[in-house]
């Protein structure tokens, strides 16, 4: 019995869940005595054994006559029927002697016979079989069946379903001619998810060394839903593929006994077919190339590949291969093809590299069936024999394949490819290749993505030479891994980047006026610096500031712009953890930096514009200057900034660009802004595959949506950034998303939602030491108290945020809650110093210029306030909402004003704000603010049910008297018909003003509608 890999044997059946049910359903069609029959068809390695087995395995109370067919027994007479019978033979003296002696004659001697008489003397002993329990008589492979069996084992097939037996066959396709009337079952194509789970439970069981995730997806990408095909090529991967840290080859290398069998088919084709096969193998998608072995340049390649020799060919000695530079994707040793083989057969003869080439070198892989023209383009049948035909080829062949590729690209135009095959081609050492590669993999952000870019660097790190230069490169294919949301692949491409001792520049040298001894301490600290930017997304935010704070001081003197950057993410995680005096001195940093590099310089010349004046170091220094100010209280001069920086970030229209300028806007209130270049950095970073940055993008996405009330909108986009956050690897972004989640759930009244987001969030805050996540957890966690009338906790609650260090709080979180803490300490009845804190906020608001910051100050200081001082603020702040967006704040505005209207027993002038705050909260899905709504409506004896007026009703009559002048005439004109755009324009007003005073009709009239207005103002 042939010993199977642990990696390729036959796991259980995984997305064939239809299939099986449909053999169930045969078994009890002979259990219940009818029978029927099957015929599984499909591809090689599509699962048709395995569901064969399947079935015999249900079959445990049915009699079963099996057999599988050997090729090496395909010219060896009856020997199909010989395994088939064997279990039946004791109930041959059941027969009629004819048929006895038939049978036993041809099983004994090999000679068939008249085919008749034999196929009716198999029948009756299946059916004597059949007569004392239910038969399942399966056959698998029959195509693969000597003639003779073939023959008996149809005849019997096509009779034998109704003597209450199930007959279920299997074969690579149908067979009109001899099984017409047995159902096909043809297996198709596994689901993407299927494969998944198979490779999964393979590794599983034979890789103890794990296989990371998106060397599952592209393992299965390549199998193309056979299951067979995806368990040979996660054979033929390394330990160092599997773990992700060694690219893929492309194609995957396979090994198993179905790959076995291609190569043996490959052996048998002509010299010009096989290399037109390796090369359709090497590049599927290739433009035409020149004719093989036309190239008078290439000629001799050519007739050595035809041969498997050459030059650099294994047969003279080990070839010098690109992995002997420690380069990221090793290859195995290169097979020789060695022709058609069986199992425990000789090995024939190569094929003669002097015979004539086919005209059509297509012709004898197509007889072959190792290639089809669907559509007109030549395709391999089977993705194993894409593998087979390019891994099994001689390294000649291939190095012949590449360059054929390589003119074909060059010729198409596309450069980057043609490198990419000339690279492949050459297999050594090489600067210029290795240059060509590192461009284009910058070219492939735009065009491809990170993932594709991470890939090119880490080939053009294998062409390097130069191991300080190789070193960082393969800190960029760690740096594109990261950013296309892969963290553990990044890591294990950085883990190989070490130290390299100073050598003496080498011919071809890419920075031949750089020191180099300045370049081998750029690798290293290139790499720290990615380590530490994966730690602030996802380990203890204060260590990242440790390991960056040294590397911008050794880069400071070469590279100023890097130093500029990374102090940008020492100041990130300073920030980060709530460490804002570290922050502030980190800015200093950055400004004494970009100041000593506007001295001129001879480098000045040679890299472009100098310091400050480049767009992205003009950024860092505007952002952490701006974001500084602002902390500090000097917030006129870090809103002139961060205003800057929103520009800058707008024109520079990066993702990370744009992330920093959409935090910006929001520091300095510009949420429209925020809103417009966080959701423009979530599209770029989808664009370009930078997975990493999109949940970084979609946390402040989400706190502009907040900000203008659109819970629903902010709560999409929570989720959403938290699920890739998890999928990236970005623990303490994924805390951000959690806190936003709880701060939605908490305006929402969901109170289990609330504690359970927050509290995770709190947990992982705490762990990493991130102040951010903390503060907005807990500032969910007071709204919720706020929310539900526990105003005395919701005010301790927010006394403790306020007074919050590093760890636990946040500056921007400090100042925001402001008008929560005095609504709190007000309503609550606790005595908390807020004069102080509400100076700080009006401040802000005023530097910002929003109207709903402003509108808070003025409710703020109307809760604060009494009588009429109280009641002068509060219709400020309404005027203000006027022109805000931000429906929530303006209604808990109403909220409180109505509180205060009914405690100063004005109960009509209550109602009509109470009414207004109770249709907005119930529209926003905000219960706890409805809830108490309604409540302080029942107390100023109003209804909460809004009032439909008929026209007639003195109610409505009376509320029509009310209206003030201005209110009138946009009542007449919305009754007319006109929308409120064009009563915007009619009144010249803006569409938000027009919207402002129809709500407040509504709520004077006690309407909801525009036909109830006209019923009321036309009467």
């Amino acid at each position: 019995m042939i010993s199977v890999n642990p990696l390729t044997r036959t796991t259980r059946l995984h997305g064939r869940d239809r299939e099986l049910l449909t053999v169930r359903r045969l078994l009890d069609a002979a259990r219940s005595g009818s029978g029927g029959g099957l015929l599984v068809t499909g591809p090689s390695g599509m699962g048709r054994t395995a569901l064969l087995e399947c079935a015999e395995e249900g079959a445990h109370d049915l009699a079963v006559l099996s057999a599988h067919a050997a090729p090496g027994e395909g010219r060896l007479p009856l020997a199909g029927l010989h395994q088939l019978l064997l279990p039946a033979l004791p109930l041959l003296p059941r027969l009629p002697r004819a048929q006895r002696e038939t049978l036993a004659r041809a099983l004994d001697t090999g000679d068939p016979g008249e085919a008749l008489p034999l196929a009716n003397a198999v029948l009756g002993l299946c059916a004597e079989a059949a007569s004392e329990r239910p038969l399942l008589f399966r056959v698998d492979d029959v195509h693969l069946l000597d003639a003779p069996s073939r023959e008996a084992v149809a005849f019997v097939a096509r009779r034998l379903t109704h003597e209450g037996a199930a007959v279920l066959l299997s074969a690579r396709d149908a067979d009109p001619d001899r099984l017409t009337g047995i159902p096909v079952l043809r297996l198709r194509p596994l689901e993407a998810g299927a494969v998944l789970d198979l490779v999964a439970e393979a590794a599983r069981d034979g890789c103890p060394e794990g296989l990371a995730d998106p060397v599952a997806a592209a393992l299965a990408e390549a199998a193309q839903g056979n299951p067979r095909a995806a368990l040979e090529l996660l054979e033929g991967t390394d330990p160092e593929q599997r773990s992700g840290a060694a690219a893929l080859e492309q194609p995957p290398r396979s090994r198993g006994e179905l790959t076995d069998a291609f190569t043996r088919a490959l052996a048998r084709i002509d010299p010009a077919s096989r290399l037109a096969l390796v090369r359709l193998a090497a590049d599927p998608r290739a433009p035409a190339a020149p004719v093989l072995g036309t190239d008078p340049s290439n000629a001799g390649a050519h007739a050595d590949a035809a041969s498997g020799a050459g030059a650099g060919s294994d047969r003279s000695g080990p070839r010098r291969d690109a992995a002997d530079t420690g380069g990221a994707a090793r290859s195995d040793p290169p097979h020789t093809v060695t022709g058609g083989m069986d199992p425990g057969g000789d090995t024939p003869a190569d094929p003669d590299p002097r015979a004539p080439c086919a005209p059509d070198p297509w012709a004898a892989a197509r007889d072959a069936g190792l290639v089809s023209d669907p559509g007109r383009a030549t395709a391999f049948t089977h993705p194993l024999a894409r593998s087979a035909a390019y891994h099994r080829a001689s390294p000649a062949q291939r190095r012949s394949a590449h360059l054929d590729l390589a003119r074909a690209y060059a010729a198409a135009g596309d450069t980057g490819r043609a490198v990419w095959h000339r690279a492949l081609a050459e297999g050594v050492p090489d600067e210029r290749v290795a240059a060509a590669l590192h461009e284009e993999a910058h070219r492939a952000v735009d065009r491809d993505g990170h993932a594709p870019a991470s890939l090119l660097h880490e080939h053009a790190a294998r062409f390097t030479p130069d191991p300080a230069l190789r070193g960082l490169r393969l800190t960029d294919a760690a740096r594109s891994a990261w950013l296309s949301g892969d963290p553990a692949r990044a890591r294990r491409v950085l883990a190989r980047v070490r130290p390299v001792p100073p050598a003496r520049p080498v011919s071809g040298d890419a920075f031949p006026h750089r020191d180099r001894d300045t370049r081998v301490r750029d690798v290293q600290d290139r790499a720290d610096l990615l380590r530490a930017e994966m730690d602030l997304r996802s380990g203890v935010a204060i260590d990242a500031f440790a390991h960056l704070g040294p590397a911008a001081d050794r880069l400071a003197r070469s590279d100023p712009g890097a130093a500029l950057r990374v102090l940008l993410q020492a100041g990130e995680a300073s920030c980060l953890s709530g460490d804002h005096e570290r922050f502030f001195a980190t800015a200093r940093r950055a400004r004494d930096l970009a100041e000593g590099a506007t001295a001129p310089r001879e480098a000045d010349t040679r890299d472009g514009p100098r310091g400050a004046d480049r767009p992205w170091d003009r950024l860092v220094l505007d952002y952490m200057t701006g974001k500084a100010a602002m902390f500090q209280g000097r917030h006129g001069e870090g809103a002139a900034l961060l205003e800057r920086a929103v520009e800058t970030a707008d024109r520079i229209g990066d993702p990370q660009a744009l992330v920093l300028g959409g935090i910006a806007g929001l520091l300095r209130g510009d949420h429209l802004r925020t809103r417009a270049l966080a959701g423009r950095a979530v599209a770029v970073a989808r664009r370009t595959g930078a997975y990493t940055l999109v949940p970084q993008a979609l946390e402040f996405l989400t706190y502009a949506e907040m900000w203008f009330g659109r819970l629903s909108l902010a709560q999409g986009s929570a989720a959403e950034g938290l699920r890739v956050s998890l999928e990236s690897g970005q623990d303490n972004c994924a805390s951000h998303h959690r806190g936003a989640l709880a701060f939605v759930a908490a305006i929402r009244g969901d109170e289990d939602a609330c504690r359970e987001h927050a509290g995770t969030a709190l947990a992982l805050a705490g762990e990493h030491d991130v102040g951010l996540p903390a503060g907005l957890a807990a500032w969910a966690l007071a709204l919720l108290d706020l929310g539900s009338g526990r105003t005395a906790e919701a005010a301790m609650r927010l006394r403790t945020l306020a007074r919050s260090g590093p760890g636990s709080g946040h500056a921007a979180v400090r100042l925001l809650i402001t008008p929560h803490l005095v609504e709190a300490s007000v309503r609550g009845g606790v005595a908390v110093r807020v004069d102080g804190a509400v100076e700080t906020f009006a401040s802000w608001a005023e530097a910002t210029g929003q109207d709903t910051a402003r509108a808070q100050v003025m409710r703020c200081r109307g809760l604060l306030g009494a009588g009429a001082e109280a009641d002068r603020y509060f219709e400020r702040a309404l005027d203000l909402h006027a022109s805000g967006y931000c429906d929530f704040e303006e209604a808990r505005t109403r909220l409180l004003y109505g509180g205060h209207l009914r405690r100063s027993r004005h109960p009509g002038r209550a109602r009509e704000h109470l009414r207004a705050a109770v249709e907005v909260f119930d529209r926003l899905d905000a219960r706890p603010w409805a809830r108490q709504a309604r409540e302080e409506l029942r107390a100023a004896r109003g209804s909460t049910a809004a009032r439909t007026g008929g026209g007639t009703g003195t109610g409505a009559v009376g509320g029509v008297d009310l209206l003030s002048p201005q209110q009138m005439r946009i009542a007449r004109h919305v009754a007319e018909g006109a929308t409120n755009r064009e009563v915007a324009a009619r009144l010249f007003l803006s569409t938000r003003t027009v919207d402002h005073h129809l709500r407040n009709i509504y709520s004077r009239l006690g309407i909801r509608s525009r036909v109830e207005l006209a019923r009321l103002v036309g009467g």
